[in-house]
């Protein structure tokens, strides 16, 4: 089977039918999770810690972070550059650098959009904070 006919499984929702090795495959995977972010889940370990990657898909769906590598939602040079794109990807990232108000602070910076998907305490928090400088 090849990666298209593979894709049309996926699309029908047949994930068994699809082979374990394409999962591997970066440009697989990229349609798939084009197609659905939860396809992300499938993906192998080394698509979901590859930054790059990961970047690509969660520019289309932000809840697809939720699939990535531990440590990249705890990288907090890659959430910034992210945040960016996606201002939905601070949901998902590590509960630590949500609760950390400088951290919230540099994310509101670069992006307001993200201070709806953020805690409502630390958001209080971080408009009392910029309220207060």
């Amino acid at each position: 089977m090849n990666k298209w006919q593979a894709l049309e499984n996926v699309l029908n929702d047949q994930y068994e039918n699809v082979p374990n090795e394409l999962w591997s495959d970066e440009e697989f995977v990229f349609h798939a999770s084009h197609w659905n972010g939860y396809n992300f889940r499938f993906a192998n370990s080394l698509l979901k810690s590859n930054k790059k990657f990961v970047l690509k898909i969660i520019k289309y769906w932000g809840y697809s972070l939720i699939y990535a590598d531990e440590n990249i939602k705890k990288d907090k040079k890659f959430i910034l550059d992210a945040v960016k794109f996606n201002a939905s990807i601070i949901k998902y990232i590590d509960p630590e650098l949500r609760r950390n108000k400088d951290f919230v602070n540099e994310v509101l910076s670069v992006t307001k959009y993200a201070s709806e998907y953020l805690d409502l305490e630390t958001n209080k928090a971080s408009k009392q904070n910029s309220e207060i400088k």
